[in-house]
């Protein structure tokens, strides 16, 4: 809520008229109907005085105190995502820095806001792209000295991105370093805390929840693994991985996107035209099995939202959308199938 809407709400909830605010600030009851109207503000000298008329504090008045819920802050941030592809990159650049300005305590927000324009910035041809992200730099800064240490430590996971993607090398790992190293993970003693009290569901989710995220993220560590050794032109090695990911990708019901998508970066490497048109078909076409592993057998105790889930259409839509951006494969773009596909 902002200044205007806090003066607003609290004036009416004392029953106060604004005349009778300005009766008691000495001012004129247009300057208290300009504040509630967000066109002008309060004078710093009036800020105590008007927040004791209206029996709260400062930081209540300037809304530092408030607070959103997570679905309010996925809510925001979606909308910003959305805006992006019907707006426009600058008008939500505007829409999430009216936010921040909105929820300048709420690090959460400032820090979803700042990922979804960074992912964004780095997806389009932005004009001023410099200008954009030294403000999401300044964002990110400002919630890695957040006291909320997980969130914080979120922050500085980006900008030690951003600064490697910029070469600054030594700003990377200043930040790096400033992240704890030891995180307690107190998810295996909920889990037998649960077995042992009956609660047999709630341990199932649990484990779960860790087969699930940790097969993940060893297959994205196989991936990181085969960028490198294409860099290093060790094709022969890569393959080799290739087939290790893609077992992981099968165990563990990944679905077969994320097979084709390893086929696809090797087809790539070896500037293979036919078998990189056939693994962007593939990719298409089986772009919802991306999130299979939500309907697998082995994640079943698992509580996941499907109440927002895409339609076959919309993934093979997003999949799309990622395709036509991506340079590596340009060299088969003007083949008729793919033209025909991507359209």
């Amino acid at each position: 809520m902002r200044i205007n809407g806090v003066i607003k709400y609290y004036r009416k909830r004392e029953n106060l008229t604004q005349e009778q605010v300005a009766n008691y600030l000495n001012i004129s009851t247009p300057a208290v109907n300009k504040w509630e109207s967000g066109i002008s503000y309060p004078d710093i000298t009036l800020l105590s005085p008007l927040a004791r008329v209206l029996k709260i504090d400062v930081n209540t008045l300037l809304a530092f105190n408030e607070e959103l819920t997570d679905a309010e802050i996925k809510k925001h941030t979606k909308e910003i995502g959305e805006m992006v592809s019907k707006e426009g990159f600058q008008k939500a650049f505007e829409k999430g820095s009216d936010l921040i300005k909105q929820y300048p305590s709420c690090d959460e927000l400032i820090f979803m806001i700042s990922t979804v324009l960074r992912i964004h910035l780095l997806g389009h041809k932005i004009e001023e792209k410099d200008k954009y992200e030294r403000k999401i730099i300044d964002w990110l800064q400002l919630v890695a000295s957040s006291g909320k240490e997980k969130t914080a430590s979120m922050a500085k996971l980006d900008l030690s991105a951003i600064y490697r993607d910029k070469k600054e090398y030594e700003n990377a790992q200043e930040v790096l370093d400033k992240i704890p190293e030891i995180e307690v993970d107190k998810k295996i003693q909920q889990a037998l805390l649960f077995e042992s009290s009956g609660k047999i569901d709630e341990a199932y989710g649990i484990y779960e929840y860790k087969l699930r995220k940790n097969a993940y993220e060893t297959f994205t560590v196989l991936s990181l693994i085969i960028s490198m050794l294409y860099k290093e032109k060790k094709i022969s090695e890569a393959e080799e991985y290739i087939e290790r990911a893609k077992k992981v990708a099968e165990v563990f019901d990944f679905g077969a996107y994320h097979k084709y998508e390893l086929d696809l970066s090797l087809a790539i490497e070896k500037k293979d035209k036919e078998k990189t048109i056939e693994m962007i078909i593939n990719m298409v076409n089986e772009a919802s099995s991306m999130d299979d592993s939500m309907k697998s057998k082995l994640y079943k105790h698992m509580k996941f939202n499907v109440t927002h889930s895409m339609s076959k259409d919309k993934y093979e839509s997003l999949v799309k959308g990622v395709l036509k951006k991506r340079k590596n494969i340009d060299f088969v773009k003007n083949d008729s199938r793919i033209k025909l596909l991507l359209k």
